[in-house]
């Protein structure tokens, strides 16, 4: 077995185990979970289409919502986001449960992602 494969098999089981806390019932564990998995992950296009998922999946709100604050994160510390990202954070300003959150995001976008 290459170090790389070994290096991949690792990155598997932790965001599996991940994944599987922030899907969980445990509101706590599942946002320590979430922000662990956006701000370490260095799989940008990963990251951002797992926090997509978040978005309409079935989990407490403020899971939802740490979604949405992530993107922020994940703009910041990437420098980069997808145009998919930013077309549903505006399709979410109407969302009674999660506009509020969406401003931050946007803004931090703005902030951190260089125009090319």
């Amino acid at each position: 077995m290459m170090v790389e494969d070994f290096d991949q098999e690792e990155d598997e089981r932790w965001r599996s185990s991940l994944l599987q806390v922030i899907y969980g019932d445990d509101v706590r564990e599942a946002t320590d979970a979430l922000l662990a998995l956006s701000l370490d992950e260095p799989d940008r296009i990963w990251i951002e289409n797992e926090l997509l998922r978040l978005l309409d999946a079935p989990v407490d709100r403020q899971v939802r919502e740490l979604a949405i604050t992530c993107i922020g994160h994940v703009a910041r510390l990437h420098r980069a986001i997808s145009q998919k990202v930013i077309a549903r954070l505006h399709e979410l300003a109407d969302d009674p449960e999660l506009k509020l959150r969406v401003p931050n995001a946007l803004s931090d976008i703005r902030v951190f992602v260089k125009k090319s």
